[in-house]
């Protein structure tokens, strides 16, 4: 992925090999359930919508469509939905960290 293609190689279907992607979605004033939870290399797209971090601390902070975050770093304590449109997330991680297979995602064929 160059710097100039706006997180185009993040999207594509298929990925570029060694990645794998699963996609969490939220309505409007409703919580994300991360189930199951990304690897800890795994970098959050916010795909639509706007997505509210709550920190351990308190803190908290709005990311809109095309954010990149690297979830591992961020003490999460809640994840929301907030905005008028359903949040779609994208997590990215490197193929060797599969993601646990369960409800609530789905693989993003």
């Amino acid at each position: 992925m160059t710097g100039h293609d706006g997180g185009g190689a993040l999207f594509r279907n298929p990925l570029p090999n060694g990645f794998s992607k699963r996609v969490y979605r939220a309505a409007p004033g409703r919580d994300v359930a991360l189930a199951p939870v990304p690897p800890t290399d795994a970098i959050l797209v916010v795909v639509h919508g706007t997505l509210e971090i709550e920190c351990t601390a308190g803190g908290r902070r709005r990311f809109g469509r095309g954010a990149l975050i690297p979830i591992a770093f961020i003490p999460v304590a809640r994840l929301r939905s907030v905005g008028a449109r359903t949040l779609v997330l994208a997590a990215v991680a490197r193929s060797n960290d599969e993601f646990p297979v369960a409800t609530g995602s789905h693989l993003d064929d």
